[in-house]
């Protein structure tokens, strides 16, 4: 088991390093000097905040983060003598699974891809539905990989810090992905209405 936890611990953190800095941050910096990125604060007097106010709040928020993982790291609740390797194993498997899933969407979105808020969606103005790969099934398979993955790092480390991850994403990515489809409807109308008949909101096959 001490084996099996530092290569999981190991696919984890090189995994969520590609995920959030490497694949969405560093894009996102770019996009948002080239002005094609939501920001995250909003406008002051029709004037967008400057670059480095954007970076230093998202500075703020991982110190912030770093904080709530070392005071909430600790057990949900003790797990039966044994039980251990078997949801770790099993969590290992589905954290890979839904990472992959959010990396197949990455690609199948192509140049299409863009970071959104709750409040906020910018499309390109050459914008096009895509109905490749995972969007073929459902509508944000980003968001569902991410539940995936987190979901899988729940049964690798059942503590109230990745608990309150996974809920905060589910409520967060649900709002967004109804904002993300109300402003794609706006912007493609019947078109749309037809790829949502085909399609699920969240989860592919259900809902």
């Amino acid at each position: 088991m001490h084996v099996f936890a530092w290569i999981a611990a190991g696919i984890v953190i090189v995994s969520l390093v590609y995920l959030s800095f490497v694949l969405t941050l560093a894009e996102w910096l770019a996009a948002l000097r080239k002005g094609e990125a939501v920001t995250l604060l909003p406008e002051r007097q029709g004037r967008a905040w400057p670059l480095w106010t954007q970076v230093a709040l998202v500075l703020l928020g991982l110190v912030l983060c770093a904080g709530m993982f070392y005071l909430l790291w600790k057990p949900l609740f003790p797990l039966p003598s044994g039980t251990a390797p078997i949801l770790g194993s099993l969590g290992l498997l589905l954290y890979i699974a839904g990472c992959a899933c959010v990396l197949w969407a990455r690609h199948a979105l192509g140049r299409m891809w863009g970071i959104s808020t709750s409040r906020n969606v910018k499309l390109r103005d050459d914008h096009q539905i895509v109905r490749s790969g995972p969007y073929a099934f459902v509508r944000n398979p980003m968001y569902f990989g991410w539940w995936v993955a987190m979901f899988g790092l729940l049964l690798l480390y059942p503590v109230w810090m990745v608990f309150l991850m996974l809920i905060f994403s589910v409520i967060a990515f649900t709002g967004r992905a109804r904002r993300e489809d109300a402003v794609l409807a706006e912007r493609f109308g019947e078109a749309w209405s037809e790829y949502k008949r085909h399609t699920k909101f969240l989860i592919p096959f259900l809902y």
